[in-house]
């Protein structure tokens, strides 16, 4: 026999304060009949004393849930396993879509990770290299914290190495049970590259990609101290515009694309497909079957309250 509530251990103050209460009741009324010259038989007023006790004791009993183990079993843990690839390059500084783009592709995550249950998720960002900023995990307040930290002084370099970031990605997937090797691409998709293509098809990796900007683009502004200090430009000191390469991320993807600008916002689109994709195994926890006997203590509890309210001796003149 175990108990199912034993973060309620504390209430066992209240039989013992019970206890007190009615003995200290018990003593109150005794000297007030004494003062009025009357009297009860001491033998019921202390059994009233007992009852009110036993009774709040199997209250409390019935509060912390006693219980029996019946047994034990492994139950399957189901989800989907994906990495999140976040481009943290310079150009995502742009701010065709507001606030710009990195800011506003941290909140289209964050409203994701609110919608999952299960799945399992790891951030992966990059720029001109990549590396692992978070293992898959189903702790989501933990991924929104990582998510948070998440800017373009992470990596240095400022470019759009996304092969780098898929490498690692698939690299982290063979450490797994997962047999899908599924990514959510979060850019402005940079350059076209078919290095790119050819990887990501040699090695079926599944690619989502929410593509953040616009067609016509802005310029990249230069951030010094949380103050703009001026526009990146080229060799020719021509400011630098950066557009959205929709194309390069809708073939990268599949048409497994969504976009998000100051006008259309498909990120629930994405969450729709994403969440139609069939759950697999991705872990197993041990789950133990009780029977409850709460029931019973609780009966008892109310029965000896019972008992004690209506147990009334007679107040008898003192002789």
């Amino acid at each position: 026999m175990s108990f199912g509530n034993l973060k309620y251990i504390w209430l066992l103050v209240f039989p013992i304060g019970i206890c007190l209460i009615a003995i200290y009741g018990m003593r109150k009324k005794n000297k007030i009949l004494s003062y009025l010259k009357l009297c009860t038989e001491k033998r019921i007023e202390v059994l009233k004393v007992i009852f009110y006790t036993i009774g709040s004791a199997f209250l409390f009993i019935a509060l912390l849930s006693p219980q029996k183990l019946i047994e034990n079993t492994n139950q399957d843990i189901k989800g989907t396993d994906m990495y999140i690839l976040f481009d943290t390059s310079n150009s995502m500084l742009a701010e065709d879509i507001y606030p710009n783009r990195l800011e506003q592709g941290k909140r289209v995550v964050g409203n994701i990770l609110n919608q999952l249950k299960g799945d399992r998720v790891g951030l992966i960002p990059f720029s001109d290299s990549a590396y692992v900023q978070m293992p898959l995990t189903d702790d989501y307040s933990m991924a929104k914290n990582y998510l948070n930290a998440i800017n373009t002084d992470l990596i240095s370099g400022g470019g759009t190495e996304l092969l780098s970031a898929l490498k690692i990605a698939n690299k982290s997937f063979g450490e797994t049970s997962s047999k899908r090797k599924i990514v959510l691409l979060i850019s402005d998709g940079g350059e076209e590259d078919k290095e790119v293509e050819k990887y990501i098809d040699e090695n079926n990796i599944i690619v989502f990609s929410i593509g953040l900007g616009t067609l016509e683009g802005s310029p990249i502004p230069i951030i010094e101290n949380g103050v703009k200090k001026g526009f990146i430009k080229n060799e020719e000191k021509e400011v630098v515009i950066t557009k959205l390469n929709s194309k390069f991320m809708r073939k990268i993807s599949k048409n497994k694309y969504y976009e998000i600008n100051n006008l259309k916002n498909e990120s629930n689109r994405f969450l729709n497909d994403f969440l139609k994709l069939e759950k697999e195994k991705i872990g197993q926890e041990k789950s133990a079957v009780y029977k409850k006997y709460f029931q019973i203590p609780l009966l008892i509890g109310l029965l000896f309250i019972l008992l004690a309210y209506f147990y009334k001796g007679e107040i008898k003149v003192e002789k």
